[in-house]
């Protein structure tokens, strides 16, 4: 009788871990992404509209069912030790009047890019409108993965 209640509680064990294993695995990120670095004016103003066009590209990745986690010092160099498959890095550049606004998909693994989007315009608020569709093609990418 006593063997019986040790291995009953043994099972119950073994099935709670195995099932919090699971849920840690779903939780895990599948998309990490690190502010806009920015190589053009580096004020404040600038800087605000980098971090909504950040605000707004998670979001979109958020609702389009990807799970995403922030990294503020995340760069190419300490790519591989990001909690994710992959990263999203960004980068806002200011040429001859123009915002230009990069996005880059990489495989956090490899280092390897496997997207990447860029828009230019005079008002970066425009330029970052690319965000929302770079976000639907990335979830688009990375549903095709889960299966």
């Amino acid at each position: 009788m006593r063997y019986r209640q040790l291995l009953a509680s043994a099972i119950v064990t073994l099935v709670f871990v195995s099932d919090a294993g699971a849920q840690a695995a779903k939780a895990a990120s599948e998309v990490i992404v690190a502010p806009f670095a920015i190589e053009a004016d580096k004020s404040d103003a600038l800087r605000a509209q980098a971090d909504s066009c950040l605000q707004q590209f998670v979001a979109a990745l958020k609702t389009k069912g990807v799970t995403v986690a922030r990294a503020p010092a995340l760069s190419e160099k300490s790519l591989q030790s990001a909690p994710a498959s992959w990263a999203a890095l960004g980068r806002i550049s200011r040429e001859k009047e123009q915002f230009q606004v990069e996005l880059r998909l990489l495989e956090v693994k490899s280092g390897e890019e496997l997207r990447s989007y860029f828009n230019a315009d005079k008002d970066l608020k425009v330029a970052c409108r690319m965000v929302e569709k770079a976000a639907e093609r990335i979830a688009a990418f990375v549903a095709g993965q889960r299966q």
